[in-house]
């Protein structure tokens, strides 16, 4: 894992290869004054008439307090390669970030430190397969909506479109610890929490797969550090002697509220995810999905998303609709994701938890991944599972007012909404489709 500090972000020490803390706790200092100094001021006044130690030294104290939102203000932008897809679900899961992450679906596998030939191998088989059933049974659909191009231009359209679409299902075959590559910009306060709240499962991990976490947890803290993007105890020593009391490379910030990752419903006392759905102007709903699947859930972060670890005794796979009408296939491709099982390929099934305001899932979930465009799996499971789960239960439960103003969305896709204009239409969209 290679981890870079973005060079055209801000709080960036002059050669641009380290995190400023200095100038990101001076501009802590200048936050948390606003928010309590004494009389009326702006933060132009602060640094007018302050001194640089006086404002750092407020800014550090503010960190010691747990009164994190003023150093919660300057940002991290990372750029992140060779970064395993799990751990990205993990940062993804949490709220406070912006990220864009290169897509698995179009990504070719090959052989490396984190794959497998094994893996390959499969993956290599299963792009074929896919290749050569969407060829046969709908290569007209491909061809048809190039129409006005010629017939070259339509033949490498089509094939292109093909070749993407058996990526996304090949790569079911290939382990959730795949390497791809990140940028994401975080606030200085959270990424040092979640570093904190990762040290939980490198001291304690509660199950065989966070154990196999804890390598790449380990990795990503020391690669911060390396960076000066975490606040240590010897930071204070250094910008704020009077504050100090020990010299080390503990972290500043302290999980006094006992803060877990919030992916793993394990940790969760108040998880719903063995409890019966909710359904009213907030609701909580449990699907079993892959981890594929799991991850393309995660870019909507109004909505909070917890799993279950799989169990190695228990595993359950997805077939991808493709197969749905090949019964020898299916079972090949059964037989093939067992032989590896123990590296938790993307097509593992988890039983997940979804919670939230149910407007945001329609705004923020359907309105994005609603879409003929968007990834098969958690397009269908949102739009011909979830959302008429949800309308049922809202009938069900006597909420027939809430229902009715459900209904214009259930079992359609985005461009049909009422109040959703699609900016770039297809002229196709299909719903309940294989591919």
């Amino acid at each position: 894992m290679e981890i870079k500090l973005d060079p055209n972000s801000g709080f960036l020490t002059k050669d641009k290869k380290k995190f400023d803390k200095r100038l990101a706790l001076y501009a802590t200092g200048v936050k948390a004054a606003v928010c309590f100094k004494d009389g009326d001021i702006t933060p132009e006044d602060i640094r007018a008439t302050e001194t640089e130690e006086r404002i750092i030294k407020r800014g550090i104290n503010t960190i010691l307090s747990d009164h994190t939102s003023p150093s919660e203000q300057p940002t991290v932008s990372l750029e992140i390669t060779g970064i395993p897809k799990i751990l990205c679900m993990i940062l993804n899961n949490e709220h406070l970030y912006a990220a864009d992450e290169r897509s698995l679906r179009y990504t070719e596998v090959k052989e490396s430190a984190y794959i497998s030939g094994q893996e390959v191998k499969l993956y290599n088989k299963w792009l074929a397969i896919f290749t050569s059933l969407l060829k046969a049974n709908y290569l007209d659909f491909f061809l048809k909506y190039n129409k006005g191009a010629t017939e070259e231009q339509t033949t490498k359209k089509a094939s292109s479109a093909i070749k993407k679409i058996a990526q996304e299902n090949a790569r079911y075959m290939v382990s959730v610890f795949m390497p791809t590559t990140l940028t994401y910009t975080v606030p200085l306060a959270q990424i040092n929490k979640l570093c904190l709240y990762m040290k939980r499962i490198i001291d304690d991990p509660h199950n065989e797969f966070e154990e196999l976490l804890i390598p790449y947890l380990k990795e990503f803290i020391e690669k911060l550090k390396g960076l000066d993007v975490l606040v240590t105890e010897h930071d204070v020593t250094e910008l704020c002697p009077d504050l100090a009391k020990i010299d080390s490379d503990k972290l500043l910030y302290h999980n006094n509220k006992s803060i877990d990752l919030s992916l793993f419903a394990e940790r969760n006392k108040f998880s719903g995810i063995n409890l019966p759905n909710e359904y009213g102007t907030t609701f909580s709903y449990n699907m079993e999905i892959s981890l594929a699947s799991l991850a393309q859930f995660h870019r909507h972060r109004t909505i909070n998303y917890e799993m279950l670890t799989p169990d190695k005794d228990d595993m359950k796979f997805y077939i991808p609709l493709l197969l749905e009408d090949e019964p020898v296939l299916s079972k090949e491709w059964l037989e093939d994701i067992l032989k590896v099982r123990s590296i938790y390929p993307q097509g593992t099934i988890v039983r997940v938890n979804a919670n939230g305001p149910l407007k945001h899932l329609v705004n923020y979930v359907g309105k994005e991944r609603a879409c003929d465009r968007a990834f098969l799996e958690t397009e269908d499971m949102f739009t011909n599972i979830m959302l008429p789960d949800i309308y049922a239960g809202l009938i069900s439960s006597g909420k027939t007012q809430l229902a009715d103003t459900l209904k214009p969305y259930v079992g359609r896709l985005r461009c049909m909404y009422p109040d959703y204009n699609c900016p770039t239409p297809c002229g196709h969209a299909r719903i309940r489709r294989k591919f």
